[in-house]
């Protein structure tokens, strides 16, 4: 058993439209949930890097490939996010093996990340579990 990761950003509120955060800030998502469908608290609309498994996951460079994708529309972002009255987060999902002879995952962020989370005003949730085979 490996160790499975995925960084995601999210803008999430209410009851919103993800379409129109998708045309309003120009770049299409990975996933998007409209609130009660079938039981979400809220919508959302996420650009995920990807589920990863593998022996070593890299938070560092997941979530600094992510951002960069995110970066040219940072400023587009945080308008949305303010006008629409949306949360904006930066997640991390890691699924940790207890199988001792493999990595734990490397966990932490670049200047580059938490400057583009501190542009749009945006959070950081980690979220861990174990992977038991």
């Amino acid at each position: 058993m490996t160790n499975e990761g995925e960084v995601y950003f999210a803008l999430y509120g209410g009851d919103f439209d993800p379409g129109v955060v998708s045309r309003l800030v120009g770049i299409e998502p990975t996933s998007t949930r409209h609130k009660g469908e079938p039981r979400p608290k809220h919508s959302s609309w996420k650009v995920s890097s990807g589920k990863v498994e593998n022996d070593i996951i890299d938070i560092y460079e997941m979530s600094s490939t992510l951002v960069s994708r995110l970066q040219p529309y940072a400023e587009k972002i945080a308008t949305v996010k303010q006008h629409m009255k949306l949360e904006a987060v930066l997640a991390v999902v890691l699924r940790i093996t207890t199988d001792d002879s493999i990595s734990t995952p490397a966990i932490g962020f670049e200047s580059e990340v938490i400057s583009f989370l501190n542009a749009v005003g945006a959070s950081i949730d980690i979220d861990t579990y174990r992977n038991v085979p």
